[in-house]
């Protein structure tokens, strides 16, 4: 009766970690480059729950009505397992020649360890370069109402289509 009581025990205790997800875990590091339409992120861990981290995004920034504009420079604080805090900043150039530094602020959460969600609560613009952003209010709020989400990709670290056969590769044929 004994041994059968504690197989009944154990089979209950096992069962569940079947159903687990195995690549969502709380080991899941958020280090590496991710890629979402139209950005590409890279995280690099600079301590044991902090990352540096960089947004590349690909626009015409003529459409936005700015002559340039840099990436988005930040930081990533882990607060717990697979939950981020992230804020980063940018400076654009005007077409007027006037300077506008602009801020966001965002919760990063894994959906599983190669997808990840961001979920923004702040996106402010300065045109005062004396404001200190995410501590003084911003000129303007762009952040839309209910709010900004993105969800990433990881960049695989595999490549199984490497050692595919493509079509031979013709001179002059851009990449």
């Amino acid at each position: 009766m004994t041994k059968a009581l504690l197989f009944v025990c154990f089979v209950l205790l096992v069962i569940p970690s079947f159903a687990q997800n195995p690549q969502h875990d709380n080991n899941c590091s958020p280090s590496g480059v991710w890629y979402s339409e139209p950005y590409v992120l890279t995280i690099i861990s600079t301590g044991e729950k902090e990352f540096s981290i960089r947004y590349e995004p690909v626009y015409d920034v003529t459409t936005y009505g700015y002559k340039a504009w840099t990436s988005w420079p930040g930081q990533l604080v882990r607060i717990r397992a697979n939950r981020y805090r992230g804020q980063a900043i940018s400076m654009f150039t005007t077409t007027s020649d006037t300077l506008e530094l602009d801020g966001v602020r965002g919760w990063m959460e894994f959906t599983s360890c190669n997808s990840i969600k961001i979920t923004y609560d702040f996106f402010g613009g300065y045109f005062d370069l004396n404001k200190i952003p995410f501590v003084d209010p911003p000129d303007v709020n762009y952040l839309p109402s209910g709010g900004l989400i993105e969800t990433y990709r990881r960049m695989p670290t595999k490549c199984p289509a490497c050692n595919l056969s493509a079509a031979p590769r013709k001179l002059g044929q851009r990449h």
